[in-house]
């Protein structure tokens, strides 16, 4: 998985990009993750200044999330909860789409 972070307004130390790190394999255990952009800043003039974004490069249709919080972390935990919830939504899609190619419709 090649993965390219970009963070701006805090500081991009080893911990930060660790916990990034830490969703993204987790999701990657659900669906192969070919390429991820994830973008994390801090924003001075909004309210709550901490936005996080993810791009997912996957088989099929790419997966795109994004949050806002008063922390980072919890803002990407937000987008990290969204983000396996549209993978477990389109497993869950594509199972049900086979169940019923195996029925007989008279």
């Amino acid at each position: 998985m090649n993965v390219q972070y970009r963070i701006r307004g805090l500081k991009a130390t080893g911990p930060v990009r660790e916990q990034l790190g830490i969703a993204l394999r987790a999701l990657a255990r659900l669906v192969p993750i070919a390429r991820a952009t994830v973008i994390l800043e801090r924003q001075r003039d909004c309210n709550p200044p901490f936005q996080a974004l993810a791009l997912l490069g996957v088989p099929g249709p790419d997966i795109h999330a994004a949050a806002r919080d008063y922390t980072w972390p919890a803002a990407w935990s937000k987008v990290a909860e969204r983000l396996r919830r549209v993978i477990e939504d389109r497993s869950e899609r594509r199972r049900a789409r086979h169940r019923s190619e195996g029925q007989v419709h008279p």
